[in-house]
């Protein structure tokens, strides 16, 4: 129709109509354009609340597993403790020392914390860090991620190895079908059980551990290794809490908008 009418126009050489004509198709091109860049540009915006959630969801997980190997070290650092306290003094004190036998073992066991980053990795292989347009969320995003896994919080230390060279095997299958459980999620808990050996056996066992000093030396660096672990674990919990508050202020500000318009 307008085509038609611009047509007959430049016929008449009806200039003003020609004017008029041509105003409408290029104001017809723009609003085109812009409604086509409005509705890419919500696209977009969803898709970056979309993977904002899915970050939130994976620092909801960090915290969980922060959580349950914060417990673990200490539990391990416990039992360490009572190991060390052992080889200085010789005595079991107010304990068994089967109990002491077991801490011994539980003191070798390590739980591992590797950042949960695939949505991270996602966005940064897929190009898409630019969908979000807030500059402190992207920076702060870089700054979580680059973390990845310090050595503190997967380290194989070499007492792990020393002291399951040592105790009889017999006693090693009792402590992990008795007094040790995991789950499919990696969880894993250490527990009292009755003794495997007459004290007399125990005492021996422990005897031979606490005296050697190479096994008490690598026990007191794995306990270090366990403070230091407490500490980063204490620095992710509370990067992974700041970055769960900027993105839910962001996402609060965001559907405010929203509302508004």
């Amino acid at each position: 129709m307008i085509l038609r009418r611009l047509t007959e126009a430049l016929r008449r050489q009806d200039w003003s109509t020609v004017a008029v004509e041509i105003m409408i198709v290029v104001l017809g091109v723009f609003i085109g354009i812009q409604v086509s860049n409005w509705n890419e540009a919500r696209v977009d915006e969803g898709r970056a609340r979309a993977y904002l959630e899915r970050v939130g969801q994976d620092l909801d997980a960090d915290l969980a597993t922060l959580a349950d190997r914060k417990g673990f070290w200490d539990q391990v650092s416990r039992y360490g403790e009572t190991g060390l306290r052992y080889a200085q003094t010789g005595t079991a004190h107010d304990t068994s020392h089967w109990n002491v036998l077991l801490a011994y073992f539980q003191a070798s066991q390590v739980a591992e914390f590797i950042t949960t980053q695939a949505t991270y990795d996602e966005l940064r292989s897929a190009g898409d860090l630019e969908l979000i347009s807030n500059l402190d969320i992207r920076n702060a995003l870089a700054r979580y991620y680059h973390f990845g896994a310090a050595p503190s919080v997967v380290e194989r230390p070499a007492y792990r190895e020393h002291v399951r060279g040592i105790i009889p095997m017999d006693i090693q299958a009792y402590i992990w079908d008795s007094c040790y459980e995991s789950n499919a999620s990696g969880f894993q808990r250490m527990f009292d059980c009755p003794p495997a050996v007459d004290e007399e056996a125990a005492r021996a066992v422990v005897d031979t551990l606490a005296g050697n000093a190479l096994l008490m030396q690598e026990l007191r660096y794995w306990m270090s290794t366990m403070h230091v672990a407490q500490l980063i674990a204490n620095d992710r919990v509370a990067a992974a809490t700041a970055l769960k508050e900027l993105i839910g202020a962001s996402e609060s500000i965001s559907s405010h908008l929203g509302t508004s318009r």
